[in-house]
């Protein structure tokens, strides 16, 4: 066994290494993870092509080098992506919450466009038969939703306000007031129409959102379904 060991190349461990690393590749779903040990493995490799043989193997060589830029790229566009979604503890309660379903480029996307406020007790945030200039996510606080001047629901964390609107294109069918200090997460109509109107799968994971949350609504509503905001 020694004698077989002693028989082995410096280059021939190389090439060991590589194979060995793209087989543990295999193992692992996280994609980042999955990068690196690609990387590291052409990196071996590539080692082992110009060192293994009696001549270098620049075919493989050169190969290797495109495979290792394109690992490269993908792997700092996930690093990039990866670090604008650390998210903070408001993010976070929209991220477990009902916008759990958007794809992380989707949710992103979201997150830039929108901004967080304060919102003091007594604030309006949409008036019945008024066209809605904003959506809301209630990160924390109460809202109360008023259809004909009959309080129907109580909104809570992480229920929207003004996505029948945003659906249908119609004025506010529900006046929603804060009914104590909110913090919530707010997108400008306009900008929010125009995103959706560019990215389908941002479209397609709010819609489905939403559904999920009229649903709610309308299961914990005190009047008919006319009431949904």
């Amino acid at each position: 066994m020694l004698d077989l060991l002693d028989a082995v190349r410096w280059q021939d461990w190389a090439g060991n290494a590589c194979y060995a690393l793209l087989a543990m590749s295999y193992l692992f779903t996280n994609m980042l993870w999955l990068r690196v040990i690609a990387i590291v493995s052409l990196a071996f490799e590539g080692v082992y092509f110009l060192f293994g043989a009696d001549s270098p193997l620049w075919v493989g060589i050169g190969w290797n080098m495109v495979f290792v830029v394109i690992n490269l790229v993908m792997l700092l566009l996930l690093l990039r992506e990866r670090r604008h979604l650390q998210l903070d503890a408001d993010a976070a309660i929209l991220r477990r919450g009902l916008l759990a379903e958007l794809d992380p480029a989707s949710f992103g996307r979201l997150l830039k466009a929108g901004e967080w406020v304060e919102l003091p007790q007594g604030t309006r945030l949409t008036t019945e038969g008024v066209p809605v200039e904003h959506f809301y996510v209630i990160a924390d606080g109460l809202a109360e939703v008023d259809v004909r001047g009959n309080v129907v629901s109580i909104l809570q964390n992480g229920a929207f306000v003004g996505e029948m609107s945003l659906m249908t294109n119609a004025p506010a069918s529900a006046t929603v007031t804060t009914i104590a200090d909110c913090r919530v997460f707010r997108l400008d109509r306009t900008r929010l129409d125009e995103m959706l109107g560019r990215y389908a799968e941002l479209r397609a994971g709010l819609d489905r959102t939403i559904g999920r949350d009229l649903a709610r609504k309308l299961r914990t509503a005190s009047v008919p379904p006319a009431s949904a905001v």
